[in-house]
């Protein structure tokens, strides 16, 4: 069992759906080339199209396994690519999910979380609210006249991710094509965010008295919380 298990089945199960609906595009990152890297600021006035504004919805989610399926390089699209659809606005989410080793699930967050927001692309600009989970993105019209696409996006979190010693594959998916279609992920989105915020106590705290511990509900859900608690309780008690 893995920190993410129920998050990572339900995100397969809304990309089978879609795929039986015939609403994905597929892209292979290896076969992607490389967009310039380079951080943008890009103005109102520059923008050619938004994901995730904050009128709109958007939600960002990072997972990690040890043995769940997660195909390497593939980046899934369910809605329109950022040049096809006419809109000024999209919303947006964007799903990373990233297989291999993780022993240290503390440092391996923190790596896989550092390579994401190292992740930057000339006239793509990215502006985080981590502890909602939420992204709002801006395409530069720049960008947009020279062929920049999500499939660029992400290759560059492919190839980012996998330069963490620890990880061996990494899949990505892009959901533009509706509220309802980005809503039906926040629920993954919201069980991920208190899994992470649980174990980041843990850690960050060494405090282990589950009767009064907010995530008391989360660690009884989730085994492998229980064996990060039993680890550093008995770290703490040497």
């Amino acid at each position: 069992m893995g920190l993410f298990d129920e998050q990572l089945t339900e995100v397969k199960r809304f990309l089978s759906e879609a795929r039986r609906a015939g609403g994905v595009r597929e892209f292979r990152a290896f076969s992607t080339p490389a967009w310039p890297a380079e951080s943008s600021l890009v103005l109102e006035e520059d923008t050619a199209i938004e994901l995730g504004n904050p009128q709109t919805v958007s939600l960002s989610l990072l997972l990690w396994t040890g043995g769940h399926a997660v195909e390497d390089g593939l980046i899934s699209l369910v809605g329109p690519d950022v040049g096809e659809s006419g809109e000024l606005s999209l919303p947006f989410a964007q799903v990373l999910m990233v297989r291999g080793s993780f022993e240290d699930e503390y440092e391996s967050y923190q790596a896989l979380r550092d390579a994401v927001y190292d992740t930057r692309l000339s006239g793509f600009m990215v502006r985080t609210r981590p502890s909602k989970h939420s992204l709002w993105c801006r395409v530069a019209r720049e960008a947009l006249e020279q062929g920049f696409s999500l499939r660029y996006l992400g290759a560059a979190f492919v190839k980012r991710l996998k330069e963490v010693p620890s990880a061996s594959g990494v899949e990505v998916l892009f959901v533009t094509s509706s509220l309802d279609d980005v809503e039906r992920l926040s629920g993954a989105a919201a069980e991920a965010r208190r899994i992470i915020e649980a174990m980041m106590k843990m850690y960050e705290e060494k405090s282990f008295d589950c009767e009064t511990c907010e995530y008391r509900d989360v660690c009884d859900g989730v085994m492998e919380l229980k064996k990060i608690r039993e680890k550093l309780a008995g770290e703490k008690a040497v």
